[in-house]
């Protein structure tokens, strides 16, 4: 992302496209500027007064100890310096983020990142209790045929085939005679 690694490409914008040969001559080449934020000491990145300054404290804290401590400042630009976060560093769902934030007026990196949590925490709840619930389906429905292919299998013992035919199309019969086997839990 934009805080695990230097830039090791060239610094030549027509040395980073494929250009003909025959065509490199009629082609403006320009030099990039790379500042490698996260690479700044911590007394530059001070410095900055600006809301950048939280941008580079992010990229600074997670280059150093993979982790983010967001301080208390408060931040003028919120949308802006999100937006920017999160295309520099892959953060998700900050769309979301930002309207929650502009909800509970949240304006510093500590609560932001409190409120990620959060929708991170509520996300993954959702995503447990739906896979939850898929899972007891399915395992309530194996169960389900195995104790109606034992209810068959008992009722094909005693060769009674109109009760296997009633309890395959009678709900009500079914689960009388499940229970009468005490194959019902």
């Amino acid at each position: 992302m934009g805080y695990d690694r230097n830039w090791k490409y060239s610094n030549s914008l027509l040395d980073l496209l494929e250009v003909d040969e025959n065509l490199k001559p009629y082609v403006s080449d320009y030099k990039i500027n790379v500042f490698e934020i996260a690479f700044l000491d911590r007394e530059k990145i001070d410095l900055f007064k600006s809301d950048f300054r939280m941008l580079a404290d992010y990229l600074y804290q997670m280059r150093t100890t993979n982790s983010y401590k967001g301080d208390e400042s408060n931040i003028k630009h919120v949308d802006e310096i999100l937006m920017l976060m999160s295309a520099m560093s892959g953060f998700k769902n900050v769309e979301n983020i930002i309207k929650v934030a502009h909800e509970r007026k949240v304006s510093n990196m500590k609560g932001f990142f409190e409120l990620a949590e959060e929708k991170g925490l509520e996300r993954g709840l959702e995503q447990g209790i739906e896979k939850g619930i898929e899972l007891g389906r399915t395992e309530g429905r194996e169960e389900g045929a195995d104790m109606v292919s034992e209810l068959n299998t008992i009722l094909a013992r005693e060769g009674n085939l109109e009760k296997i035919i009633k309890a395959n199309t009678d709900k009500v019969y079914r689960n009388e005679l499940l229970k009468k086997y005490r194959l019902l839990k």
